[in-house]
């Protein structure tokens, strides 16, 4: 482990303020390099297609982001009210040329998912790469539950506990990602699941700076206040030359795609 980093990831929380500074900040850069998020979206939509029906009067997405899983959603499924939110007030000027002619009506509901009021009466509710920001998720899927019609669907992205490991490895911490079994816990009460799937995935990069950079492009560096010194940064590069290989230096992701269906 790397002592002189792990002292400052052990600070790592979900501060809900932070988080929409440095996603509002990686709005310009997040589509070209969030390439694993734009294959979860792509891969959940098609887990979609066989277990939803095509057309439904209300869906939800929370975290909309830049719209990838925006957009292959309405690819494939017919909606007449599409609402978006996000904690990100500048996502909805994305949003609309992309939810624009495609469905009857839409709209934004900007702010924390966990403490804003949600719609009723929604056939689907669908979030990618979102819920790993959710302090309460029992308390949440319960608030999802209540926003769903009868028999309604939620889908959802995110990432399991090898996400980032050699991020994890090197300085001892990082975001808690929930592995499969605890999200199926927090979500047993209210939903059933109906499809389940996971991968792991490695990203290249030519140097440990560029994994970094990585990061914080799509937003990742999201969780600490911290800045880093130039001598961390060197003990970091130092540090994850253990990782090197011929492809060059590695970022792990460990992305699942969950199917539920409201009891």
């Amino acid at each position: 482990m790397l002592t002189e980093l792990s002292t400052v990831e052990k600070k790592l929380v979900v501060d809900k303020h932070l988080l929409k500074q440095r996603f509002q900040a990686a709005v310009s850069t997040y589509n070209t390099h969030a390439v694993v998020q734009q294959d979860m979206a792509i891969r959940l939509v098609d887990l979609a297609r066989e277990w939803l029906p095509t057309a439904h009067k209300k869906v939800l997405e929370i975290g909309c982001g830049t719209g990838l899983l925006t957009q292959e959603l309405i690819k494939y499924f017919k909606v007449d009210n599409y609402l978006f939110n996000d904690l990100v007030d500048n996502a909805e000027a994305g949003l609309i040329p992309i939810l624009k002619d495609k469905v009857q009506q839409y709209k934004f509901i900007g702010g924390d998912a966990e403490q804003i009021a949600f719609p009723d009466e929604v056939d689907c509710i669908c979030s990618g790469a979102t819920i790993q920001w959710v302090n309460k998720l029992a308390g949440f899927f319960q608030k999802l539950s209540r926003s769903l019609n009868d028999h309604g669907y939620m889908l959802l992205s995110s990432f399991g506990p090898e996400n980032y490991r050699e991020i994890r490895q090197l300085t001892g911490n990082g975001i808690d990602y929930k592995n499969k079994e605890q999200i199926i816990a927090a979500a047993t009460p209210e939903f059933e699941l109906l499809a389940f799937d996971e991968w792991q995935q490695t990203i290249w990069f030519e140097n440990p700076v560029q994994v970094l950079k990585h990061m914080r492009y799509t937003g990742v560096n999201s969780v600490s206040h911290c800045r880093w010194s130039k001598g961390q940064m060197k003990a970091f590069s130092a540090a994850y030359e253990a990782y090197a290989q011929l492809e060059g230096y590695p970022l792990t992701y460990h992305p699942y795609l969950m199917i539920f269906k409201k009891k």
